[in-house]
């Protein structure tokens, strides 16, 4: 027994592959202003083509199209947006009153917009404490699932509901951030700052953390993205340094096969936020200012610079 675990941990290990990349493998899709916005969230919508990127500071989402930037909508009552989502003619916005945006804390939801940046409904958090929805995934039924950063919660919006549920009990995780859901819907992959990737049943809501080699390090993962080859797209901005990654998963989702850094030490992804993919390719929040802002403050700490969404040019 004590050979075959040796051996198990040997191979594990031996599945690992870093290949550092510097400089960015990347161009710049777009790029705004140094006025405070901090960009967080962002998605595409595949019919219109349209980008959205959720602006924190700056309490509103902007659509860009052709180069350009838009007002596409406002957040109410002193929310702002963080994770983003378009599908079934809406955009899905995580969403809470934070210090950097309304300068205090309050609530926080998840608010549908229309195509059009019309208001359509709030579905705010009931239970009691302080929430922060901060990002969200896309159930093959029409599920919207919203990991809560402030206390750890999972909750979820299925299709006809009028309110917001837990998955499982309270503070079922650590920091959950960004989330993928299978292509049957039974299984959620969590980036969990503390504990690094988790896999969770749908229907129990029992998790356990992936079997990840000794010389990878996964936590402090923020954005998560399903690339086209099966493969996940990564922001590592709870660590010393920047990364970004991709990483490959077993087929089950149990443990991690390969960890490639994308990109590090560049100032194309320098103060990285979130991220997403689609058939138009991959692309990244790479200068977001959240490095500007203190820590719970409104205040600036550093100067702010022009944020910025770069494409990946992955092979």
């Amino acid at each position: 027994m004590k050979m075959m675990a040796a051996l198990s941990a040997l191979l594990l290990a031996g599945l690992v592959t870093r290949a550092a990349a510097a400089p960015c493998p990347c161009t710049n899709f777009f790029t705004g202003d140094a006025k405070p916005f901090i960009a967080e969230g962002i998605a595409r919508d595949a019919v219109s083509g349209r980008f959205f990127v959720a602006g924190v500071a700056a309490r509103r989402i902007l659509a860009i199209q052709n180069g350009r930037a838009r007002d596409f909508a406002r957040l109410p009552d002193d929310y702002s947006p963080l994770g983003i989502a378009f599908a079934k003619e809406s955009l899905w916005v995580t969403a809470a009153v934070i210090p950097q945006g309304a300068g205090h804390e309050g609530p926080s939801a998840l608010i549908a917009f229309d195509p059009n940046g019309r208001l359509k409904n709030v579905y705010p958090v009931a239970d009691e404490g302080r929430h922060v929805l901060n990002d969200l995934a896309l159930a093959p039924d029409g599920t919207i699932l919203a990991s809560d950063a402030r206390d750890g919660s999972l909750y979820r919006l299925t299709p006809g509901a009028t309110a917001l549920t837990r998955l499982g009990p309270r503070a079922l995780l650590k920091s959950p951030q960004g989330m993928v859901v299978s292509a049957d819907g039974r299984f959620l992959l969590v980036a969990d700052y503390s504990l690094g990737l988790v896999k969770l049943d749908l229907a129990t809501a029992a998790f356990e953390p992936l079997k990840i080699p000794t010389d990878a390090k996964t936590k402090g993962i923020d954005g998560l993205a399903l690339l086209a080859d099966g493969s996940f797209l990564a922001s590592q901005n709870g660590t010393k340094e920047p990364h970004i990654l991709r990483l490959t998963l077993s087929p089950d989702w149990s443990r991690l096969i390969s960890l490639e850094v994308v990109a590090e030490d560049d100032a194309a992804i320098a103060d990285p936020s979130l991220v997403t993919a689609d058939a138009s390719g991959a692309y990244v929040v790479g200068i977001s200012q959240w490095g500007s802002f203190g820590k719970d403050q409104q205040e600036l700490t550093k100067p702010l610079q022009p944020w910025r969404i770069v494409k990946l040019e992955l092979k």
